[in-house]
């Protein structure tokens, strides 16, 4: 949280100003989401980050060459789940949707991840499919939020995946694995490399880091067996991930997907809120992830009443301190309630603020595509149960 006096706002919905960090990545993601041209200072200093791209890009091809070249296999079916730029483009809704999926089948399922952000080292088992076994900073925010939706799937976190996998089959039982965020981790083969690409921006401004929000050339994309277009609803979909990235990878069907709110909940007390009663309270938006602006259009769309709003970097680790700056804040823009994501609301809880703090839950919904997907699926499966 920056500090007190590097905090600005006003009685509108506009976003606070952030100075510090918290203010640069702000900046740089505006930069380089490619949504926007440079103006100004922005320029000179965007092309000097793109010069920095060249040598991020030939380390990031030298270091995915070398781990490409021995790759362990596992004894069970490795489906992974990546993109292609720095955050923000659904990849642990999409994870969950694939691992509920995959258990309704019978599979035993485990998600191992590298536990971003986590305070913790070597291998944690963060859920064995009926909810956490560690609290989140061991754990890391997102491996903690799919062992909360998620049921019969276990959660592994690793820094190394091929012990995950290995743990997960031996000792967990898994007859299945998904590698969360692992499109560049090739140390470990795979069966089928699923890729989420925002639909709205599927390569940003089309360079590497730092110099936009790419990991890898977008040439990688041919590494690609299914595209999955997430945020359908506010762009045009497939036809827009297809101009970007279709010749890259032509034999890759593209998926359809939206970001469906599912409830309101009370993070004090864990009980569903309605909707209705919502609208009638003044709120601020609360978030620390890749993309606010997309949870503020989605309150927006649900006709909440934003009067203010405090975005932080992603995965932020709230301490006592920054609760009761948050608070303050809200109270100074006049709202009597926060409006928080579900991955803040695991790194705020417990909360003990008299102000109610409420998360939205949201699921990925399939709306174009799904038979290509569940085909996809399919064909690894059989695959491997012929070997």
């Amino acid at each position: 949280m920056p500090p007190r006096d590097e905090l600005r706002r006003d009685s509108s919905a506009e976003p606070a100003t952030l100075t510090g960090f918290a203010g640069l990545v702000d900046w740089w993601r505006r930069l380089t989401d490619g949504r926007e041209e440079p103006r100004g200072f922005n320029v000179a200093a965007a092309g000097a980050l793109v010069m920095l791209s060249v040598l991020y890009g030939i380390g990031a091809l030298a270091s995915l060459w070398l781990r490409s070249l021995r790759p362990v296999r596992s004894a069970v079916p490795v489906i992974s789940v990546g993109n292609m730029v720095a955050g923000g483009a659904g990849k642990t809704p999409l994870t969950v949707y694939l691992a509920r999926v995959l258990a309704s089948q019978g599979r035993t399922v485990a998600v191992v991840s590298r536990g971003y952000g986590r305070r913790s080292r070597g291998l944690v088992v963060v859920s064995r499919g009926d909810g956490p076994l560690v609290k989140w900073h061991k754990a890391g925010d997102e491996p903690f939020m799919m062992a909360l939706l998620t049921k019969d799937v276990s959660i592994v976190v690793s820094e190394s995946r091929r012990k995950g996998a290995r743990h997960a089959v031996e000792e967990l039982g898994a007859d299945v694995i998904l590698l969360d965020d692992a499109f560049q981790h090739v140390q470990l083969a795979r069966d089928l490399d699923i890729v989420a690409v925002d639909a709205a921006s599927p390569v940003g401004n089309g360079h590497l880091l730092p110099g936009g929000p790419l990991r890898e050339h977008p040439t990688g994309i041919g590494r690609a067996g299914v595209l999955v277009a997430t945020r359908c609803d506010r762009a045009d979909g497939a036809a827009r991930v297809a101009g970007a990235l279709g010749p890259l990878a032509p034999s890759a069907p593209i998926v359809e997907t939206r970001m469906k709110p599912v409830e309101f909940w009370d993070v004090g007390t864990g009980e569903t809120v309605k909707a209705a009663g919502l609208r009638e309270r003044s709120c601020m938006a609360l978030s620390s992830i890749a993309d606010p602006a997309d949870f503020e259009r989605t309150l927006r769309k649900l006709r909440m009443n934003v009067v203010g709003r405090l975005a932080l970097p992603d995965h932020h680790d709230y301490s006592g301190d920054d609760v009761d700056v948050v608070v303050e804040a809200a109270r100074e823009v006049g709202a009597d309630t926060i409006l928080t994501t579900e991955k803040d609301a695991v790194r705020l809880r417990p909360w003990r603020s008299r102000m109610p703090l409420v998360a939205l839950g949201i699921e990925l919904e399939v709306t174009n595509g799904k038979e290509l997907l569940m085909g996809a699926l399919e064909e690894v499966l059989s695959r491997r149960r012929k070997r």
